[in-house]
This record gives C-alpha cells, sequence and structure tokens, in this order.
C-alpha cells in the first residue's frame, strides 16, 4: 500500500537543547501516533522526509516507516514551519490502515480555458485546496476541474466537483470553487483636485462681497 520508505529514529530528549542537536544533525524532530501503536517521539532525516513531500503526492503519500524494529503504514499529519527560513521544525505522522478511512487535503487544479476569458472576463479561483474523506489507497493527487465550458457569470461550487468513487468532499457543497467575472475597467482619470483656500483668503472675500 505504500509509495515510500522512510526510516525513523526513537527520540529520547524533548527539551530544546536536544530538538536543536537534532536539527543540526540533519534530522527532523517528530512523533507517530495510532490505534495501534500509540504514540512515539521519533526523528527522521531532512532530505528524505523532503524528497516525499516534493513528489506528486505530496504530504498525502503513504510511507512505509522502519521504526523501533517494525513497520508502519504513515501519512504525514501536519508540518511545523520556521517562519524565517521556511525550514521544517517539526513533523506530525499518523498511521494508517488499508481498510480505515483518512481525512486530508487534496489541490484543486483547473483545466482547459473558460470561454468568457476571450470576451475579456477573469478567472477567478477560489477554492484552491478541499478536504476529502475516503480510504487511504483512494486518496486522489488533486481533483481537477474542467472549466472550458464557463462564460462571463458563470461559477462551479464544491456540489460540481466530480471525484472518483468513494471519495467525498467535506467542504461546503455551496463554497464557490471558480468562476469568471468581467475584468474591471480602468477608472478615467479625473479633474486635478483644486486646493482649498486658505482660510484666511476665504475671510477676506466674504468681507469685501460685504
Amino acid at each position: 500500500m505504500a509509495d515510500a520508505a522512510l526510516d525513523a529514529n526513537i527520540r529520547e530528549g524533548r527539551t530544546k537543547s536536544s530538538l536543536k542537536q537534532i536539527r543540526d544533525s540533519g534530522a527532523i524532530p517528530g512523533v507517530v501516533y495510532g490505534k495501534q501503536m500509540g504514540t512515539m517521539a521519533i526523528s527522521v532525516d531532512a532530505k528524505d522526509l523532503k524528497k516525499i513531500l516534493g513528489s506528486v503526492t505530496g504530504r498525502n503519500t503513504l510511507i512505509s516507516m522502519n521504526v523501533n524494529g517494525g513497520k508502519q503504514t504513515v501519512m504525514v499529519k501536519s508540518l511545523q514551519m520556521d517562519p524565517l527560513h521556511h525550514q521544517i521544525q517539526h513533523v506530525d505522522f499518523q498511521q494508517v490502515t488499508e481498510n480505515t478511512k483518512v481525512r486530508t487535503v487534496v489541490p484543486v487544479q483547473l483545466v482547459g480555458t473558460a470561454k468568457g476569458v476571450a470576451l475579456g472576463g477573469v478567472v477567478q479561483h477560489d477554492l484552491r485546496s478541499a478536504e476529502v474523506e475516503c480510504l487511504p489507497s483512494q486518496i486522489p493527487d488533486a481533483i481537477k476541474v474542467d472549466i472550458s465550458d464557463l462564460e462571463i457569470g458563470d461559477a462551479l461550487s464544491v456540489s460540481d466537483l466530480n471525484v472518483p468513487p468513494g471519495v467525498k468532499i467535506l467542504d461546503h457543497p455551496h463554497t464557490t470553487v471558480v468562476g469568471v467575472a468581467v475584468m474591471k475597467a480602468p477608472e478615467p482619470a479625473g479633474q486635478p483636485e483644486v486646493p482649498p483656500e486658505p482660510m484666511e483668503e476665504a475671510k477676506a472675500k466674504t468681507t469685501e462681497k460685504e
């Protein structure tokens, strides 16, 4: 069932200094949890994890993890990133089984060119990822949306999406996925503003009229 393999090491220390030492060695601290194995503190090689995350299936890759002398099928559940250097600081893995459904997020990809674009419309892609529920082996790489027939004013919602059998989209059915709107024309340049008269000059003119 797994699409990739990853070795994990049990880690004991959970202090800041021990976590820093793990990262400095080229590894990433994390945890793996599941009903059959409980929760286990681990570390994985940073390069190996990034290779998996950079694959077509990305975070939804089914991973055969070799940990504590045994193998478990897991998925990446969440990542903690360093906002300054955009490096992975911590990773959570979830154990999955072949017959148990999981919830995950998959990208929404647009296919084709909308008819409305030729008439001056602009495509607005509102929902770029969708939450789905299905068996691990049924997770799609992406949900593809054909927008070829969309004209200006048309839109597609979650209820219009086509997904493989066994896959359920959890987002609200009325959520807009994509639409074609009229491109706003640039506003005409207005007349230059006349600066207001100073208060003293305005008073002087009023006095002259009197």
